[in-house]
């Protein structure tokens, strides 16, 4: 799924390094947890201090394979600037930042990214994730995305699945990679006056229709990617790469099954076949209304929320 990675942008920032020194191993004896465009994730597991169990990291690193970048390095210290001015249950935890022989950015581990679990469920030909799964997803994301947009106001500018943390079976999730973040005003309207030269970044197949085609970008776009989220736990594919959608001649990816995925980023994608729609009602009624064509007719991040906490109630 390396086409569904994040892009590069420019930071906009820079920020001081954390001051406590860990040791950390060589790559060989850290466990990989995931990677993006320049960087790799890796699990710290640290040994026990005066007989106290500690809880592992997760340590986001320029990858070596990639020769050192000027735009990497700052995207890295801009994040941890911004996760150390965060708090918030479904906000991934910052943990530490150094710049010194190695640079990370240490955050606080979980299981498994949800992306992650939906290739493994395609992957296994299983079916899709329950309507409660896919409600409790709602519920804690929302709620991440509401901080972000109305405490801390910003845009997170790469809302999918990859950027969603799971612990054990829907326990708490939690949203992480804010790399490519982009500064909102006081009615959640992306300020491009405060935003220099950034501009939005996120991954095309999950852009909205506003990011491709023009219009007003705000806390409303990340909704929108959202929703296309929500439709990835039904589906078990990216938006827009389901082949039975496109044109009846086109039977294998080649040129034009790419041309017709593009053609494609910015709609709602239909609902998979095997989805019912009384057992999924209410995952499906939330999709519907994250992805409204225009923004202004969608919900906001608490709204979703709150509509997804009433409804997995009254099942």
């Amino acid at each position: 799924m390396a086409e569904f990675k994040t892009p590069v942008k420019k930071s906009m920032s820079l920020v001081g390094s954390d001051k406590r020194e860990i040791a950390i191993p060589p790559s060989p004896f850290l466990n990989r947890l995931g990677y993006g465009t320049g960087v790799s994730v890796m699990q710290l597991v640290r040994s026990p201090k005066a007989g106290e169990i500690r809880s592992p990291w997760a340590l986001k690193m320029l990858n070596k394979r990639v020769k050192p970048n000027k735009v990497y390095t700052e995207r890295l210290q801009a994040e941890a600037e911004l996760l150390q001015k965060m708090s918030h249950p479904n906000v991934v935890g910052f943990r530490a930042f150094s710049k010194t022989k190695i640079l990370y950015l240490g955050m606080e581990a979980c299981d498994l990214s949800l992306g992650d679990m939906i290739e493994k469920k395609a992957e296994e030909g299983a079916d899709a994730f329950a309507p409660k799964c896919i409600l409790k997803v709602a519920v804690d994301i929302g709620r991440a995305l509401d901080y972000i947009h109305t405490t801390i106001n910003i845009l997170h500018g790469d809302m999918k699945s990859y950027n969603i943390l799971v612990n054990g079976d829907f326990v708490i999730c939690k949203l992480c990679d804010f790399g490519v973040t982009l500064p909102l005003d006081e009615n959640g309207i992306f300020d491009k006056d405060k935003a220099g030269k950034a501009v939005y970044y996120g991954t095309e197949a999950w852009s909205a229709p506003e990011v491709l085609h023009g219009g007003i970008i705000s806390n409303k776009t990340d909704v929108w990617s959202f929703g296309l989220t929500l439709w990835e736990m039904m589906s078990l594919l990216p938006p827009h790469t389901n082949i039975e959608d496109f044109d009846e001649s086109i039977s294998s990816i080649n040129d034009s099954y790419i041309d017709n995925a593009y053609e494609m980023y910015g709609t709602r994608p239909a609902l998979p076949a095997a989805i019912s729609v009384p057992e999924y009602s209410g995952p499906v009624a939330l999709f519907q209304a994250a992805t409204e064509i225009k923004g202004e007719d969608r919900p906001s991040a608490a709204e979703l929320s709150a509509a997804a906490q009433s409804i997995a109630t009254s099942s």
